[in-house]
């Protein structure tokens, strides 16, 4: 049963099948075989697949994401991080990847924070002698921040699969997802010492720190009161969503007097098209958990796991691999809705913390966004930056590289996941 799975689901990849469909046929397909089959339980379990308060979250922090980035808060965002980091080696590089870590408090969402970020700054690194190919794959590397760094989608699909807290989630990635800045920062720095790309010429006052932190301040109170009420136990995260959409319509429509009735219509446009796509993927993917569960093999595959070894190090690092693996040919909400049900069966047994392994999986998945053939972060940095995919992919290699080291060290060290949350809120 397992191998015909792997092989229907492989080939359905590898000729190019949109995701979704090779999810949901390949269910029917097995459905079929094993003499199961019926209609009902396919629409059932779509839809029952989305029953959930916590998904509502979804499209609430997408909208919002769309509305802001249609009020035009990138270039406030932009100069404020210019002010902080712009003097350093590889100034613009920084602003890059401060600016995408900015957005994606906002946002949760990889591929807007790669595309908001690529359109504000690409023409202006190219302008000062990076390299195009190195540009688009800073700007998707700071894309993939998106989900790590709270509000995150694939946390909240995770979270409502293992049944732990999102706010736990989201306070778990928090650390990670600076780290994944800082470290992608480190190594632009040393690139523009090599490029010997010459230093911004601008000078620091505390005037002028001031003046750009004014006009970013009341796009950076956004992040601020989600994660504020969501910690401070004033909203849920789903809640949190909703407040964050009505926060940026006030501030586009009545505050900054940027978001005009074309604009809204755009974002709710923009809104509604990501929201279906998620949906979509969410549905079929309970379908395949469905029937992958009613054949027993998460077990089958946990027994697999555990025959190798029950040190749940060694574990979670051969789980890692094949997740990133993965990534390189399923979005990332497809391979959490998939592997989740299966491999917590082997985390719970070796007694690893959800938490922990849902942030893992999902800096795991976020790889999987810069990773080719799929990933769609590469993709949309290297289309707005009309530079090769090919190219792009060269540039990516080190930077994946980066990141995977700090996922091995989330690894060997889990206080980095685990610590803040520990910390913060009541034990669970």
């Amino acid at each position: 049963m397992i191998s015909f799975f792997l092989i229907l689901f492989i080939i359905g990849i590898l000729i190019g099948i949109p995701v979704v469909f090779v999810l949901s046929g390949t269910a029917v397909i097995i459905m079929l075989w094993q003499g199961i089959f019926n209609p009902i339980t396919v629409g059932h379990n779509m839809y029952s697949g989305l029953d959930s308060f916590p998904y509502l979250a979804i499209p609430f922090f997408m909208l919002a994401g769309s509305l802001m980035e249609e009020a035009k808060i990138t270039k406030r965002l932009m100069d404020f991080a210019y002010v902080i980091v712009g003097r350093l080696s590889g100034g613009l590089a920084h602003v890059a990847i401060i600016m995408a870590m900015m957005f994606a408090a906002m946002s949760g969402s990889a591929v807007a924070t790669a595309a908001a970020v690529a359109a504000m700054l690409l023409p202006a690194m190219e302008a000062r002698g990076y390299k195009k190919s190195f540009s688009a794959a800073l700007v998707a590397s700071g894309g993939a921040i998106g989900p790590i760094i709270p509000p995150s989608i694939p946390m909240i699909v995770f979270a409502t699969i293992a049944g732990v807290s999102v706010e736990r989630m989201f306070l778990a990635g928090l650390m990670p997802g600076v780290l994944f800045g800082v470290f992608i920062m480190i190594y632009a720095f040393f690139v523009a010492k090599k490029e010997k790309i010459p230093r911004e010429e601008s000078k620091f006052s505390l005037k002028i720190f001031f003046i750009a932190f004014k006009e970013a301040l009341l796009p950076l109170l956004m992040p601020a009161i989600i994660l504020g009420g969501i910690f401070g136990g004033i909203f849920t995260a789903t809640e949190a969503a909703v407040v964050s959409v009505v926060y940026a319509f006030i501030l586009g429509v009545f505050v900054l007097r940027t978001l005009t009735i074309p604009s809204i219509k755009k974002a709710l446009l923009n809104a509604a098209k990501s929201t279906s796509i998620i949906s979509l993927i969410l549905g079929s993917s309970t379908v395949m958990s469905w029937v992958l569960t009613s054949q027993r093999i998460p077990q089958q595959i946990a027994a697999a796991f555990l025959s190798v070894s029950t040190n749940p190090t060694i574990v979670l690092l051969l789980v890692m691999l094949l997740i990133l693996i993965m990534g390189c040919f399923m979005d990332a909400l497809a391979i959490i809705m998939l592997l989740s049900p299966i491999v917590l069966v082997v985390t719970n047994q070796l007694g690893i913390d959800p938490v922990f392994f849902g942030v893992l999986l999902t800096i795991n998945v976020c790889i999987g966004a810069l990773t080719p053939p799929v990933g769609t972060c590469l993709f949309v940095a290297a289309k707005i930056g009309n530079v090769s995919l090919t190219e792009t992919s060269k540039q990516i290699i080190p930077i994946v590289l980066v990141v995977l080291f700090l996922l091995f060290l989330c690894i060997l060290f889990p206080n980095i996941v685990v610590g803040l949350p520990n910390l913060v809120l009541k034990p669970r």
